[in-house]
């Protein structure tokens, strides 16, 4: 079966790379306020009191546009063998990462309030392909051989 909406297997490398500086920088920004002076937008004086103008930086949306497109580099790029079983695994493992995400989101908009509730939005973005890509991985290399050393 022919996915043509997979990645070449290159990509997941790729993606394995860029996600440690951009994981980084994530939680640079997130602990220590850190930004990159590059990033500064310009002052737009129509719009100061806007979330459009003011003085802002743009070094946090950088850290997460690249930690989401690295965990989707890893996430849909080919594996060596692609075939059938593996076409299943990757529906069973989004599938699984979907019910998660969303029972972790309904579980914690009840339990969160106030400006938390921000965090709890900010950090659900990547939550679903971090958990496919856990699902996926372990049933496909993992899983294999959990079986083989139980059943031998």
């Amino acid at each position: 079966m022919k996915n043509t909406l997979l990645l070449p297997r290159g990509f997941r490398i790729a993606g394995l790379v860029l996600l440690v500086p951009f994981l980084v920088l994530f939680f640079a920004c997130i602990n220590g306020n850190f930004t990159f002076a590059f990033l500064n937008t310009p002052i737009n004086p129509a719009h100061a009191g806007d979330f459009l103008g003011g003085n802002h930086n743009l070094t946090d949306e950088l850290a997460v546009v690249g930690c989401i497109a690295s965990l989707y580099m890893i996430a849909f790029s080919r594996v060596r063998t692609e075939d059938e079983y593996v076409s299943f695994l990757r529906l069973r493992s989004l599938q699984i990462g979907v019910i998660a995400n969303y029972t972790i989101f309904v579980v914690l908009t009840l339990l969160v309030y106030n400006g938390g509730y921000l965090d709890v939005l900010f950090f659900n973005i990547p939550t679903t392909l971090v958990l496919f890509i856990i699902v996926f991985y372990f049933n496909l290399h993992i899983r294999p051989l959990l079986t083989k050393t139980t059943t031998a």
